[in-house]
């Protein structure tokens, strides 16, 4: 069960006294914080309810709204956002005496009064005042969602066919907020038609894991005018060479990787799960690893590694060695 799972069991009528959204992870506690609010139906124009960001606001003042009893209503909601105190980020925006007026209130809370703390950082739970709001707290942790989990969560919330959320995903680079808004932009370009796998290609730009798949393409196809062509744009655009000769080393070693385990007589199904690949992107490798042969790719991946080496150890610039890579890797057959 994901943390969304658990998100979707709640509701504004039973919203706990006291709920916590905590975690490492940006995107999903935006996320998070987007759709416990929808819930609740947030309105910052509405008096029974109060939103403070930590950073900002005065903490004596977030206080007093936190002990007050409620003018407006029957209760009173209040919403701590960058609370740092909280979690193991080495800030704080409280003294010493405010945490205890926030450990009192803990104590002695308003029955009419419910809290939601957003914390942007793993609980610091070391503090006792951390030890007492993981007692009464329903908390919801934002943490990296499994890649099933990542591509089921996006297969429901957007209503999109498995082989299109998959493809996109892998565009997005696995990245929960990019591949929200690449969803989006798909969306809005297949404007209310069926989205098909080239709707994705045509409307999401390519990333630089799509780039260095092209640039592995063109080595295998011998293109090398192409090859060096592409390295030039991407160190343009700011990307570094050792980065790329990374990400090309690694394109290899799924190539040899797909070899061996294609002499095995492995099935699409077996390489999908034994490598964690994505199946889209799995039907453009099993091609040219099927066409070449393992002493080829054993022999390219020796070369990108000495590469690597050479650059590391300060044995020429690694714009030329890597060039060189690309010219000795274009000549092989």
């Amino acid at each position: 069960m994901t943390v969304f799972d658990a998100l979707s069991r709640l509701s504004a009528a039973d919203l706990p006294q006291f709920t916590v959204i905590s975690g490492e992870n940006d995107d999903i506690i935006s996320e998070l914080k987007t759709q416990i609010f929808q819930k609740i139906g947030f309105d910052p124009s509405d008096l029974s309810q109060a939103y403070f960001d930590m950073t900002e606001s005065d903490p004596n003042l977030a206080l007093e709204e936190l002990e007050s009893l409620p003018f407006f209503g029957d209760g009173m909601l209040v919403v701590f956002e960058n609370l740092w105190d909280l979690t193991t980020v080495k800030k704080s925006v409280l003294t010493e005496q405010q945490v205890t007026r926030l450990e009192n209130f803990l104590d002695n809370p308003l029955e009419t009064t419910k809290v939601i703390f957003i914390c942007h950082g793993k609980l610091d739970g070391k503090r006792r005042i951390v030890k007492k709001l993981k007692k009464l707290a329903f908390h919801l942790e934002a943490t990296d969602l499994k890649p099933n989990e990542l591509t089921q969560y996006f297969i429901t919330d957007s209503g999109l066919q498995p082989n299109i959320v998959n493809l996109i995903i892998e565009k997005s680079n696995a990245n929960f907020a990019i591949i929200r808004q690449n969803i989006e932009m798909v969306k809005t370009y297949a404007d209310g038609r069926a989205i098909t796998p080239d709707d994705v290609q045509a409307a999401v730009p390519k990333s630089l894991s799509d780039n260095i798949f092209d640039l592995t393409d063109l080595i295998l196809k011998s293109k090398l005018v192409e090859a060096r062509a592409l390295v030039a744009d991407l160190v343009l655009q700011g990307e570094d060479e050792i980065k790329l000769l990374a990400i090309l080393t690694i394109n290899f070693r799924l190539y040899f990787q797909i070899k061996l385990l294609l002499d095995k007589h492995y099935t699409d199904r077996q390489l999908i799960e034994f490598l964690k690949i994505n199946p889209y992107r799995l039907k453009f490798l099993v091609g040219p690893a099927r066409a070449r042969s393992r002493a080829f790719l054993a022999q390219a991946l020796r070369q990108l590694i000495d590469t690597d080496y050479k650059i590391k150890s300060g044995q020429a610039d690694k714009k030329f060695l890597l060039d060189m890579a690309l010219i000795r890797l274009s000549e092989k057959k």
